[in-house]
């Protein structure tokens, strides 16, 4: 019966999985206005941090793409209402792990954690996601078992669940997709400068008292929105990702 009810909250949490993460963003903001000390006197020190959390981001970013770049088609979408899955991947970081994409959705939300400055909020994030997670991948095996049978066991049992072990990278057979892996991700893209030059500006607000324009994350914003309103127009208006 536990295995049946994580089941279902896993398949709840699937077709909701864009928008549950976000109950994390008002903690963030509780959490910055409740502490309104600066993190460091030094500009130098805080930039390089706010290009760390960027990079820990964007390597969740790089693991989607790679992860969709390689999949087979009929896998690895964004699907919300059902699980969908014409073939089995298992090469690729398919072979390192068993859920890359969601381990790139690790990544990229605790880059946007730590944005905030709060090794608490981080940590709790986490776990949070973690929890998540573990709901929508126990639904989502089963449906798997249920559909390929024994080659997903014999995968499932060699492959880990989210560590990844890059000793057993295989090439996948078909060639990486770039046009895929920028039609999949540059949503993600958008969304991780979003969130940072928010969090950046409320940081300013809540330790300033004041609202200043930051121009460095202005600058990044407007760039990613130019580049993603480009790229929704080939996406939805012509077969550019379709080649």
């Amino acid at each position: 019966m536990l295995i049946r009810e994580l089941e279902q909250q896993g398949n709840w949490l699937f077709r909701h999985r864009s928008y549950v993460p976000l109950v994390l963003l008002p903690l963030a903001v509780l959490v910055m206005a409740t502490h309104r000390t600066p993190w460091t006197d030094s500009p130098l020190l805080e930039r390089l941090y706010e290009l760390g959390c960027l990079l820990v981001s964007l390597s969740g970013l790089i693991v989607r793409g790679l992860t969709l770049g390689y999949a087979q088609s009929g896998t690895s979408g964004r699907n919300t209402k059902e699980q969908i899955a014409e073939h089995l991947n298992t090469t690729g970081l398919y072979a390192v792990c068993r859920h890359p994409l969601y381990l790139g959705n690790i990544l990229m939300m605790i880059g946007v954690l730590l944005f905030v400055k709060s090794l608490l909020l981080a940590v709790a994030g986490s776990l949070f996601y973690l929890l998540f997670y573990e709901r929508i991948i126990a639904a989502e095996e089963k449906f798997l078992h249920d559909r390929f049978g024994e080659p997903f066991g014999e995968w499932a049992t060699a492959t880990s669940f989210l560590w990844p072990h890059f000793s057993r990278w295989q090439k996948p057979a078909q060639r990486f997709s770039w046009r895929a892996a920028v039609k999949g991700e540059f949503y993600g893209f958008t969304a991780i400068v979003t969130a940072m030059t928010l969090l950046r500006h409320l940081d300013i607000r809540f330790t300033e008292a004041t609202w200043r324009l930051d121009v460095v994350w202005l600058t990044a914003l407007a760039l990613a929105l130019v580049a993603f309103i480009l790229l929704r127009f080939l996406r939805k208006q012509t077969a550019f990702f379709e080649k």
